[in-house]
């Protein structure tokens, strides 16, 4: 049986630093134009989308998590603590 040759193969290391690099670090542009929504339109989106992840969470779980009660459904719901 012939024995196998071990070969190492050196893989170069690149010298440059991340701050070396041009643009590195700097944040990409976005397109012209663009802007952050006023923080009405925010306020709405999230209050929808929290509305929406209430009333699945309650239909799911019979548990209405605005009120802090149960509802009747499939679940027993049992108070713990004081």
């Amino acid at each position: 049986m012939a024995a196998a040759a071990a070969t190492a193969t050196t893989v170069p290391r690149c010298s440059k630093r991340e701050g070396d690099i041009a643009g590195a670090g700097t944040p990409k542009k976005g397109k012209t134009g663009r802007s952050t929504p006023p923080a009405e339109e925010v306020e709405a989106f999230l209050a929808a989308a929290e509305s929406g992840m209430a009333r699945r969470f309650a239909v799911k779980y019979n548990y209405d998590v605005v009120k802090d009660a149960p509802m009747d459904g499939r679940y027993e719901w049992v108070r713990v603590g004081p």
